[in-house]
Protein backbone atom coordinates (compact mmCIF):
# COMPACT_ATOMS: atom_id res chain seq x y z
CA UNK A 1 0.00 0.00 0.00
CA UNK A 2 2.77 2.54 0.56
CA UNK A 3 4.73 1.51 -2.60
CA UNK A 4 0.89 3.14 -4.35
CA UNK A 5 1.12 6.08 -2.34
CA UNK A 6 4.64 6.28 -3.61
CA UNK A 7 4.07 6.16 -7.03
CA UNK A 8 1.09 7.87 -7.54
CA UNK A 9 3.00 10.90 -5.62
CA UNK A 10 6.13 10.61 -7.59
CA UNK A 11 3.77 10.57 -11.12
CA UNK A 12 2.29 13.82 -9.54
CA UNK A 13 5.29 15.16 -9.18
CA UNK A 14 6.64 14.60 -12.67
CA UNK A 15 3.56 15.47 -14.47
CA UNK A 16 4.23 18.55 -12.69
CA UNK A 17 7.34 19.05 -13.06
CA UNK A 18 6.51 18.80 -17.08
CA UNK A 19 3.85 21.24 -17.00
CA UNK A 20 6.01 23.74 -15.27
CA UNK A 21 8.63 22.95 -17.88
CA UNK A 22 6.91 22.77 -20.53
CA UNK A 23 4.61 26.44 -19.68
CA UNK A 24 7.64 28.44 -19.38
CA UNK A 25 10.14 26.72 -21.77
CA UNK A 26 11.99 29.75 -23.54
CA UNK A 27 12.35 26.91 -26.77
CA UNK A 28 8.39 26.56 -26.62
CA UNK A 29 7.95 30.29 -26.37
CA UNK A 30 10.76 30.79 -29.57
CA UNK A 31 9.09 28.45 -31.71
CA UNK A 32 5.21 29.54 -31.57
CA UNK A 33 5.09 33.03 -30.39
CA UNK A 34 8.48 34.73 -31.87
CA UNK A 35 8.78 31.94 -34.79
CA UNK A 36 12.11 31.82 -34.66
CA UNK A 37 14.08 29.63 -37.20
CA UNK A 38 17.48 27.76 -36.78
CA UNK A 39 19.14 25.50 -34.35
CA UNK A 40 18.82 26.41 -30.68
CA UNK A 41 16.43 29.59 -31.09
CA UNK A 42 15.05 29.02 -27.38
CA UNK A 43 18.88 29.03 -25.72
CA UNK A 44 19.66 32.06 -27.79
CA UNK A 45 16.52 33.87 -26.95
CA UNK A 46 16.24 33.37 -23.44
CA UNK A 47 17.00 36.95 -22.59
CA UNK A 48 14.30 38.50 -25.35
CA UNK A 49 12.21 35.67 -23.61
CA UNK A 50 12.11 37.06 -20.20
CA UNK A 51 11.75 41.02 -20.61
CA UNK A 52 13.04 43.13 -17.50
CA UNK A 53 10.27 44.95 -17.16
CA UNK A 54 7.79 41.60 -16.70
CA UNK A 55 10.65 39.72 -14.54
CA UNK A 56 12.00 42.48 -12.55
CA UNK A 57 14.49 40.71 -10.27
CA UNK A 58 13.07 37.00 -10.65
CA UNK A 59 14.50 37.69 -14.31
CA UNK A 60 18.03 35.93 -13.98
CA UNK A 61 17.44 33.31 -11.77
CA UNK A 62 14.46 32.04 -14.15
CA UNK A 63 16.28 32.49 -17.21
CA UNK A 64 18.70 30.21 -14.91
CA UNK A 65 16.67 27.51 -14.36
CA UNK A 66 15.15 27.43 -18.31
CA UNK A 67 18.48 27.10 -19.89
CA UNK A 68 18.59 23.48 -19.09
CA UNK A 69 15.32 22.81 -20.28
CA UNK A 70 15.23 24.82 -23.30
CA UNK A 71 18.93 23.23 -24.17
CA UNK A 72 17.40 19.83 -23.75
CA UNK A 73 14.58 20.68 -26.34
CA UNK A 74 16.23 22.68 -28.81
CA UNK A 75 18.95 18.83 -28.92
CA UNK A 76 15.80 17.09 -28.99
CA UNK A 77 14.16 19.16 -31.45
CA UNK A 78 17.33 19.78 -33.44
CA UNK A 79 16.58 17.34 -35.97
CA UNK A 80 12.70 19.41 -37.15
CA UNK A 81 15.23 22.47 -36.78
CA UNK A 82 17.32 21.34 -39.60
CA UNK A 83 14.22 20.84 -41.81
CA UNK A 84 13.12 24.48 -41.97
Amino acid sequence: MKITKLKQKMTTLALGALLLAGAGCSSMQSRTVLHQDGPYPGVRSLGQNYPKADWGAARYPAMLIDLPFSAVFDTLALPLDSLD
